[in-house]
């Protein structure tokens, strides 16, 4: 199992290994862009009911901050067994199975969450727009679109993320900074310190904002040099807490935008610029969700091929096409955030999903933290082409600190009000998330080792 660590990560051009053509621009767009979603701009009005006035831009401050934290603990795992199969290596040779795939099998939900979520949100902003087109519709395109151009090949699917994640992250710091600038006067009265709790459950959903930042390492047997995971890393989150800091501001100081507000960032386009505002951000929102689609499904499809290609999932899923493209994993995906999207539309239930990904991101930070200090522990002289500071400070902190944002997510207010509106839904649906992928872990691992005793014994 040792060797699935280095599966793969040497280059070639050859039919079936993946080819290193990304550089540091394509792994920051990434980065940026698989967190850049459209269902953001809707977590920062429910950042603004636990956190308001002020505490909502400090909420989204602070968590960027503590992802740093994150970013370090997944620049030293990459930079040690840097891989396809990223999360299943580290924490298979960190933590150990059946833990490692049960929790691998977990984590890619999260993303595919992230999508669904934002393919609502993204069709709602489209059909009060241009309401003779059905919402459903809209979104399924863009999704094609983002399976076409990954279809294309890697190149294509970073050209694609160059260009919209920076078009994007301008865009989004110049209509809030116009927002505010044009309306100075016309904030809302200060709204009291909600205290300690109010400002935790705020920082504890600030923290999907940055929802699948990491999950540009899937990419890292594709980029050109490693060592520039860590900062590549680091500089997207810069760039998104700049964006998404100051929409905060402006969603706390302008009284004009909605609360409840599915699209609220039409409504901070339409103070900023006027009607030029409002189909300039709607236009941001279309590409916002075609950033999230397009990353999310190369990353995704990634960690989808790697299980394949280890036998974990059905061997088919870890093959590439002529373009060195895992073709069948990416269809799959796909198809799977339709069927998704489609739930959402029927349920309109999206708020569970944001405090689901929350819990998700928190807990994956806290075993990201464990898997380090079990390889520092495990396999000390492992070569280390970058090495998080602060020796076992900083993972231990990245741990207790995500630990319990973990569970501040949880609580929060899911929106579903049965049978109360207390109830924790979020922490039932993974429950049963975390029952199934731990039966299918024991099934898979099973069935590999009688595999591979097989296999010795024909050998003999």
């Amino acid at each position: 199992m040792a060797a699935e660590g280095a599966e793969g990560a040497a280059g070639g051009r050859r039919r079936g290994v993946l080819q290193r053509v990304l550089g540091l621009r394509s792994v920051v767009s990434t980065s940026a862009g698989l967190a850049f979603a459209a269902i953001n701009f809707l977590a920062v009005t429910a950042i603004r009911r636990q956190a308001p006035g002020w505490e909502g831009p400090v909420a989204i401050l602070v968590a960027g901050g503590l992802c740093l934290l994150v970013a370090a603990c997944f620049g030293e795992l990459n930079g040690t067994l840097p891989s396809a199969a990223g999360i299943r290596v580290w924490t298979l040779r960190g933590i150990g199975d059946p833990f490692s795939l049960t929790f691998t099998l977990l984590y890619l939900p999260a993303l595919l969450l992230v999508m669904a979520a934002d393919g609502f949100v993204l069709g709602a902003a489209l059909h009060r727009a241009l309401p003779v087109v059905p919402p459903l519709l809209w979104v399924l395109v863009l999704l094609g679109a983002a399976l076409a151009a990954n279809l294309r090949g890697v190149r294509s699917a970073a050209l694609v993320q160059d260009l919209t994640t920076y078009g994007l992250l301008a865009a989004l710091v110049i209509v809030s900074a116009l927002a505010l600038g044009r309306h100075p006067l016309e904030t809302a009265a200060p709204a009291a310190f909600s205290g300690v709790g109010g400002l935790f459950t705020g920082i504890a959903l600030a923290v999907f904002i940055f929802t699948g930042f990491e999950w540009v390492t899937p990419l890292a047997e594709e980029v050109q040099d490693n060592r520039r995971m860590p900062l590549g890393l680091g500089l997207a989150l810069a760039l998104l807490t700049l964006g998404f800091g100051l929409f905060g501001a402006v969603a706390a100081r302008l009284p004009q935008v909605p609360g409840g507000d599915v699209a609220p960032q039409l409504a901070v386009g339409r103070l900023a610029l006027g009607a030029v505002g409002f189909w300039g951000m709607l236009l941001v929102t279309v590409v916002t969700a075609g950033t999230t689609f397009n990353g999310g499904l190369a990353a995704a499809s990634r960690l989808v091929y790697a299980l394949g290609r280890s036998r974990y999932l059905p061997t088919a899923l870890g093959r590439l096409n002529a373009r060195f493209v895992p073709a069948r994993a990416l269809w799959l995906l796909a198809a799977v955030v339709g069927v998704l999207i489609a739930g959402v539309f029927l349920t309109r239930q999206y708020l569970v999903l944001i405090n689901m990904g929350a819990v998700l991101e928190s807990s994956m930070y806290v075993v990201a933290a464990v898997a380090l200090l079990g390889l520092r522990r495990r396999e000390p002289a492992l070569p280390r082409s970058w090495r998080a500071p602060g020796g076992r400070v900083l993972p231990v902190a990245t741990a207790v600190l995500f630990g319990l944002l973990a569970v501040g997510a949880a609580v929060a207010p899911s929106g579903i009000r049965w049978p109360a509106p207390w109830f924790p839904w979020p922490v039932v649906v993974l429950f049963l998330l975390a029952l199934a992928a731990f039966g299918y872990a024991r099934r898979a691992l099973r069935h590999r080792l009688t595999a591979v005793a097989s296999a010795r014994s024909s050998r003999r």
